[in-house]
């Protein structure tokens, strides 16, 4: 028999989900005395600058749908888990749940949180040399719901139910993923041989192009998928933003190890029609051609300064960073040549000949750079990840006359972007 897989188009009623579920005899499974645990999408928080939720998080509406979906099963003991990204010290996992609405649907349904961050971890053995420590909640787990976003993402292309489920490792074995081997889309997928995702739902009412972080676009889209196969329900997703099974990376090394077919004839998709809902959305983000700052820079004319891209061995942890970087540097320029300054990221990146100065952004990069030659003088930043301030007073050593609040202003920016905007309502997040 094919994988069932549902498409829903969603207009505001609980029904919308339960129909999804039912299409996908997502609960078939379930048995009343499991012990469930629901894992969203909750990436980071910010309790200074608001994150524009739309396309970056899981709907808290839509999870208080499926836990009144669970509690009519006759489900008894939920818990939602995750492992948030932390920029600020103090606002993790709990500050994600809290200020997405999470405290008040344990008051309300008596659901258990969980910070995968503190809980203990199970060690899983990928390969000879490579371990990966997942939490222990999610270990356990009779009957594990996977709840991701329909986005893409600027490292892997897609965001979705494989890729949700590296928020289930604890922060040391996240950072190994993104080490330059075997590789950051080899290495998550193995978290789903772990977990075993019983069901996975994709919360496409809001899709996020170039994300996975609100500096992308969100789009009103209006739908969800579900099945109890994960690369199904990864699969159909794709589609529905533009992009084919086989030309995702991480889809194609989970379907080899696991003989599963790419080709969506070998689905039984239940519900909408999948072709009236496809609508490409960018994943990348544009670079000059001398790598040495996002497109904008070339738009602008600013030279002299460097920036390559960003790779895949950037953290979660510094992407943020980078992308403040970008805008620090734009603001130094007043047209003319900025200062003979490279800098650095990730884990890989190479200082090249020609700079005055490196400014090397975290203790990875600084390591890997440990023996480069053509760097003249080198700024070090520390840390996994460094102080945003210590990132700015580095910027300033190295003679970018830059203007700090020209990011804070554009944070304040990118988190009232939709406000006032028809269809983006932050009743889905309460």
């Amino acid at each position: 028999m094919k994988p069932l897989i549902s498409l829903v188009q969603y207009n505001g009623s609980p029904d919308y989900l339960r129909e999804a579920v039912e299409l996908c005899s997502g609960l078939e499974k379930l048995e009343r005395n499991a012990r469930v645990l629901i894992k969203p999408n909750l990436i980071t928080w910010d309790d200074q600058f608001k994150i524009s939720p739309f396309g970056v998080f899981t709907t808290t509406r839509l999870v208080e749908d499926l836990i009144i979906l669970l509690k009519d099963h006759g489900c008894g003991e939920i818990s939602i888990g995750e492992g948030s990204v932390q920029i600020k010290e103090g606002l993790g996992t709990m500050a994600a749940f809290a200020g997405l609405g999470y405290t008040s649907l344990v008051k309300k349904y008596g659901v258990k949180l969980v910070d995968f961050n503190a809980d203990k971890s199970v060690n899983f053995k990928v390969r000879k040399g490579l371990s990966l420590h997942i939490a222990k909640e999610a270990m356990e787990s009779d009957f594990l719901i996977n709840f991701p976003v329909l986005k893409t993402h600027a490292q892997t292309k897609v965001s979705l139910g494989l890729k949700n489920l590296k928020g289930c490792l604890k922060t040391s074995s996240k950072k190994i993923c993104h080490h330059a081997s075997p590789g950051l889309e080899y290495c998550f997928t193995f978290v789903a041989d772990c977990v075993k995702p019983a069901l996975t739902i994709v919360d496409g009412i809001y899709a996020l192009e170039r994300g996975p972080l609100h500096f992308g676009n969100a789009f009103r889209k209006g739908i969800i998928i579900a099945s109890r196969d994960v690369l199904g329900a990864d699969m159909v997703a794709a589609k529905t933003i533009g992009y084919d099974p086989q030309d995702i990376v991480h889809l194609v090394e989970y379907a080899k190890r696991h003989g599963k077919s790419l080709d969506l004839k070998d689905y039984a998709i239940r519900g909408e029609d999948l072709e009236v809902h496809i609508k490409p959305l960018k994943w990348d983000w544009g670079w000059k051609k001398d790598n040495t700052g996002p497109s904008i820079f070339e738009k602008f004319g600013v030279t002299g300064v460097a920036l390559p891209k960003y790779d895949e061995t950037l953290c979660s942890g510094c992407t943020p960073l980078a992308n403040m970087v970008n805008i620090l540097v734009l603001s130094a320029f007043t047209g003319q040549p900025l200062p003979k300054v490279e800098i650095l990221n990730g884990k890989k990146m190479q200082a090249r000949p020609g700079y005055d100065k490196t400014v090397l952004i975290g203790n990875c990069i600084i390591k890997a750079n440990k023996e480069n030659a053509h760097i003249m003088k080198a700024i070090k930043v520390t840390g996994c990840p460094p102080d945003t301030r210590e990132v700015i007073d580095a910027l300033k050593e190295a003679e970018l006359h830059i203007d700090e609040f020209a990011y804070w202003g554009y944070l304040k920016q990118q988190g009232e972007k939709y406000d006032k905007q028809e269809g983006y309502s932050w009743d889905f997040y309460k």
